[in-house]
């Protein structure tokens, strides 16, 4: 670098240092936003409202109840007398689930007799109810098998052993907070480099530039350096707050510094081309919204991209979120290395060369 980049680096880097919203926007975006969107986005389903409606009362249907609200994942609401009555508090929107325990549950149990239970779940929050579904399912699978003294569909002489690995306690904690890192360190790469130069633009400071010697990509550097060390720098509050919230990292941090310096570009070439379309503050950041939408529910993080539609898997092979997403989940999950995240990475890479050529591009051609 020549002297005039490096002023222009550090003329950006004082701009940004003593702008007291810029640090506060950081610090938020890294820190704040990554908990509690963690906490609030995550779809584990706990402290479920439920009523049961035991007509055996029996020492089965005790311990299936017991079962059910032995875990936080329901809450024992109300014992009706009828299902009428639990049909009542459904309505109200008092109750999540009811589970209606017909007379001689036990003795078809103890008989080897197939048996069910009614249960009612309000599907309102569709979400909320294929969660319902399935932890009442599972939990009546267990009370049938000690019933019975052994598995219900079991091969003789063979006893499966369920090992879960990277994640035992199946919560969604760990992959939202390393969603949420991924998000938060994009969305500082597209409005650092969009409100630096829109403010020049407003500022009139733009315009003084263009009449001195500074050419285009000395500009281009100056602009793009400083949102790229900040945004490298916020990583390691991120970093603190994931670990805080009992993600393990078990990866290599170098790995990840270089994947995440990469990751950032694209955000950055995305911020410049905001910048060159946009002349207020205002329509940067509205702009910036616009584009980062998309990209940010193509990544994968709010809905698995195999449940999508096909055209829409395709263009969420274009978000570098989603492939940054990946990467960060098997750094900080598997530990795994280059060797295991390279197609992946390499996508990255082909992503962030064509945004930042083409922000490039574009910033030349409007300078």
């Amino acid at each position: 670098m020549n002297g005039r980049t490096l002023g222009l680096v550090g003329k950006e880097f004082a701009q940004m240092l003593r702008d007291p919203v810029v640090l506060f926007l950081i610090l938020f975006l890294t820190t704040a936003e990554v908990a509690m969107c963690t906490l609030a986005l995550g779809f584990d389903v706990k402290n479920l409202k439920l009523a049961i409606v035991d007509q055996d009362r029996s020492a089965a249907s005790r311990m299936l109840a017991t079962e059910l609200i032995s875990t936080d994942n329901f809450v024992l609401h109300a014992e009706p007398g009828s299902m009428r009555a639990a049909e009542a508090y459904l309505q109200r929107g008092m109750l999540d689930a009811v589970i209606e325990i017909p007379p001689q549950f036990a003795a078809r149990l103890a008989a080897g007799r197939q048996t069910r239970i009614a249960v009612v779940v309000d599907g309102s929050n569709a979400t909320v109810a294929a969660r319902v579904r399935a932890y009442i399912i599972e939990m009546a699978a267990r009370v049938a098998q000690a019933q019975a003294n052994g598995p219900t569909r079991r091969v003789r002489g063979v006893e499966p052993a369920v090992r879960v690995w990277y994640n035992p306690e199946l919560t969604n904690t760990r992959f939202m907070a390393l969603s949420m890192l991924a998000q938060a360190g994009f969305m500082l790469a597209v409005i650092l480099p969009a409100a630096g130069m829109v403010r020049e633009k407003q500022s009139g400071t733009l315009e003084q530039i263009r009449v001195t010697p500074i050419r285009a990509h000395e500009l281009f550097i100056g602009k793009i350096l400083p949102p790229l060390v900040i945004g490298l720098g916020s990583l390691f509050p991120s970093l603190l707050v994931v670990r805080l919230m009992g993600v393990p990292m078990n990866g290599s941090l170098s790995t990840l510094f270089g994947f995440h310096a990469l990751f950032l570009l694209s955000g950055l070439a995305i911020g410049i081309f905001i910048a060159t379309i946009t002349s207020t503050l205002q329509q940067a950041l509205l702009t910036s919204f616009f584009g980062l939408f998309p990209l940010l529910f193509l990544s994968g993080s709010i809905a698995p991209v195999e449940s999508m539609p096909s055209w829409l898997q395709i263009g969420a092979e274009a978000s570098p979120i989603r492939h940054y997403i990946e990467i960060v989940s098997g750094l900080f999950l598997k530990g795994a290395g280059v060797g295991e995240l390279w197609p992946h990475a390499l996508a990255l890479a082909i992503i962030s060369a064509l945004l930042f050529l083409s922000g490039w591009m574009i910033f030349r051609r409007a300078w």
